[in-house]
């Protein structure tokens, strides 16, 4: 499969526009991009002119976050980072996972779901729901839509469905290569929040070392060689159906088997996986605790982790283009 990227990848880079500004949302820029990019591909004339209209509507909501460049991207793509850029906290910053406890069973998920805070798989039911319903709010529909090219791509990374009281790996400080971890700056505890940490490397740094590795300078360029190299599953994918609780599990146990699982380090189920963590000094210290297991990521991790990243990506951008075709479909 590395071979069959790297060949497509060196045909069509070149060709490409330059690269983009790498700032880490969710998967990361480059990474929802992708997933943005690939399901284009797969959208219905329908799904199309449904997202047109309603990506040219201004949906009324301030960006509060780092805007990723979207030069060379069309509405479509560009918008696949919008619902980071507005997320605020205690309002939708719960829309984009959904903490499955390392060591839970499947049927959590809907206990986890059932709170005050929506999480990623109810959010985009209730957006699909505002999404097909032509007699609401256009600003409503508009911000649906964009909220449902993110979160389908959030769906599909492991650590946004699952926890060790540790906020989705949020807690857990990692070296990555050259990088060692140390206190983020914009902390309120120099025991609160470290970088680089596990989530984060699975957000961005894996995606863009990969990108690298594979001579992708662009969204584009990986989207376009992740489309063919997984082309007969793309074809079994399509078929498939909505199953919002099963893609969150597939990604949980993807989290269990390689987030979690090819760490150099054994790092167990925690006594308080299900604990609700708001910060890293929470859960007898997580963070602290996990600093002093001096985990290292280098080579071996990268190449356990990045073929899993690319069927990730292809699929999150497969089964959102499943999501908006049926949504086009149901519009009422």
């Amino acid at each position: 499969m590395k071979a069959r990227i790297s060949l497509i990848l060196l045909l069509v880079a070149s060709a490409l526009a330059s690269p983009l500004t790498p700032v880490a949302h969710g998967w990361g820029c480059k990474g929802h991009q992708t997933v943005a990019l690939i399901a284009e591909k797969h959208l219905t004339p329908a799904a199309k002119q449904l997202a047109a209209t309603l990506l040219a509507v201004d949906p009324g909501r301030k960006n509060s976050g780092t805007p990723c460049g979207t030069a060379g991207l069309d509405a479509f793509a560009a918008a696949a980072t919008w619902a980071d850029a507005v997320r605020i906290h205690g309002k939708d910053d719960g829309f984009h996972y959904v903490d499955i406890p390392r060591g839970a069973l499947q049927e959590v998920i809907s206990s986890v779901c059932n709170t005050p805070r929506s999480c990623v798989t109810r959010a985009i039911a209730d957006q699909t729901a505002i999404l097909e319903d032509k007699n609401a709010d256009p600003q409503a529909r508009a911000a649906a839509i964009r909220y449902i090219i993110h979160l389908v791509g959030d769906l599909h990374q492991p650590l946004h469905c699952t926890t060790n009281g540790d906020r989705g790996g949020n807690c857990v400080p990692v070296g990555y290569f050259n990088s060692k971890p140390h206190p983020n700056k914009q902390s309120t505890s120099d025991l609160d929040d470290y970088n680089p940490n596990l989530h984060a490397v699975w957000d961005k740094q894996i995606v863009e070392k990969d990108m690298t590795a594979e001579s992708a300078t662009t969204a584009q360029a990986y989207a376009n060689a992740l489309d063919t190299a997984f082309a007969t599953e793309i074809a079994v994918w399509k078929t498939e159906g909505i199953h919002l609780e099963d893609w969150a599990w597939d990604s949980h146990e993807h989290a269990e088997d390689i987030s979690y699982g090819d760490l150099p380090k054994t790092v167990p189920v925690d006594a308080h996986a299900d604990a609700d963590v708001n910060a890293c000094s929470d859960n007898n210290r997580v963070g602290n605790r996990m600093l002093h297991k001096h985990i290292i990521l280098g080579q071996p991790y990268q190449d356990e982790a990045a073929p899993v990243v690319e069927e990730r990506l292809a699929m999150a951008g497969i089964r959102l283009a499943v999501v908006l075709n049926e949504a086009a479909a149901n519009v009422h």
